[in-house]
């Protein structure tokens, strides 16, 4: 899948527990509905056969593609549906176990999208791997993506009670090793399976791998999942992305200095920042102690809406209450305190806006004023503050050694000289008196 910010799908996997019940079907089709998938994986139909009517019945029309694996008896049974605008069916096969779908996506040729929707496994199935297609074609674009309830757990905190059966999980994890799988963390909770009983057993069932492929395509990937509404196992969804998730920027907010408790909380992390060997290292070594406790400083001083019209309300309440009677001490301390703390919320307010307002158009009769010098510069002027203050420190020095380096006869521009000593009177040999411009 090429690296492009547009791209993005969802999977949803989910464990139903049987779909012979009508009323449970139309939850199902319901919840599907509200996650909205490109691709849905479900496993435990308990279907011995399925046609068109019935898939209609647990899957939303979108979902109008799938590829079916009919339960034995009533055990198994897994359908993977898809939506067909955003992807095509390129081949899919089965195995004892599992159901395995070859996608291509319809917005751009390099994606192969390979996701297998697995039954709970036995221990049989995880005695003999050699029954489970694990395995991807080889070709540089193919990602591929393994989903369902796996019946087993790889840790002992997977499981809220004992026993542990850690050969079992030894031989889990080892397969997973073997064939060089990556398990996507689920973010929002550690078990994915309950009993229903009291007290219940929970444990952590159902999982989502992924290859290579998929990490080096698809780097901005999440696990959630959603309420457990008609059945034992939760819904597992999957939000990936080609867009490579960045740490947010920190920018500094003139609006700051208007605190008086922000350069009293700040400046410690610069004096007291760790020296380097060199210049350079020490600034930034001080830039990022600084940056850092600035950030702190400002999570523990939000802004909050309603502060200028709580200190307004208070305002007008004490004057309201003068017209009829005497202030008190206190309420005239009150008041005095919110009209300082509104005059100085104003002017933090201000500070903010204006570091946001900008100019950058040319207008007419500025063709030579220090707006039109500051944006014909504007190369340094959009560099990061290190390059600014570089070349202020430069242009700093450079004037104590324009004067006696730059001739005499260049006088405009120049510190301590007037482009009018350009016009001198000169005598022509033979000549009346007359002005010659020289320079």
């Amino acid at each position: 899948m090429a690296r492009s910010p547009c791209v993005s799908l969802s999977l949803l996997s989910w464990n139903v527990q049987g779909l012979g019940d009508p009323d449970k079907c139309t939850r199902v089709r319901d919840a599907i509905a509200s996650i909205n998938p490109y691709i849905v994986c479900i496993q435990e139909t308990k279907l011995s056969s399925l046609d068109a009517f019935k898939l209609a019945t647990f899957l939303p029309g979108l979902l109008s593609a799938y590829v079916v694996k009919d339960a034995e008896g009533s055990r198994g049974g897994i359908v993977t549906a898809w939506n067909p605008r955003a992807f095509d069916l390129v081949s899919s096969s089965f195995s004892l176990f599992t159901l395995t779908t070859v996608l291509s996506s319809t917005v751009s040729d390099l994606v192969l999208l390979s996701p297998m929707s697995m039954p709970p496994l036995t221990t049989r199935a995880l005695a003999s791997s050699s029954s489970m297609p694990m395995r991807w074609p080889p070709q540089s674009s193919s990602l591929g993506a393994i989903l369902g309830d796996f019946n087993l757990i790889r840790r002992v905190h997977e499981k809220n009670k004992p026993p542990f059966d850690a050969a079992r999980a030894a031989t889990f994890n080892s397969l997973i090793n073997d064939l060089a799988w990556f398990e996507l963390p689920l973010s929002d909770r550690l078990y994915t399976w309950t009993n229903r009983r009291s007290p219940p057993t929970l444990e952590r069932l159902d999982r989502v791998f992924f290859d290579a492929g998929w990490d080096a395509l698809l780097p901005d990937s999440a696990l959630s999942s959603r309420a457990r509404t008609c059945s034992d196992h939760v819904p597992l969804v999957v939000s990936a992305s080609t867009k490579i998730p960045a740490a947010l920027r920190f920018f500094f907010e003139n609006a700051w200095l208007a605190d008086p408790r922000f350069l009293a909380a700040t400046l410690p992390s610069w004096t007291g920042a760790r020296c380097s060997r060199d210049a350079a290292g020490d600034l930034a070594s001080r830039k990022k102690a600084f940056r850092s406790v600035a950030k702190t400083w400002k999570r523990q001083h939000r802004f909050f809406p309603t502060f200028k019209n709580d200190c307004v309300f208070l305002i007008d309440l004490f004057d309201f209450l003068e017209e009829s009677r005497c202030l008190s001490a206190d309420e005239n301390a009150l008041r005095s305190d919110a009209r300082c703390a509104l005059e100085a919320f104003v002017l933090r307010q201000a500070a903010f806006w204006k570091q946001r307002g900008k100019c950058r158009r040319v207008r007419e009769g500025d063709e030579n004023t220090r707006f039109f010098h500051a944006q014909a510069f504007r190369p340094v002027s959009l560099q990061n503050a290190d390059g600014k203050t570089l070349c202020r420190g430069l242009t700093s020095r450079l004037q104590w050694q324009i004067s006696p380096t730059i001739d005499e006869d260049q006088s405009g521009f120049i510190p301590g000289r007037s482009i009018a000593e350009n016009f001198i009177y000169a005598l022509v040999d033979g000549a009346p008196p007359g002005v010659a411009v020289r320079g």
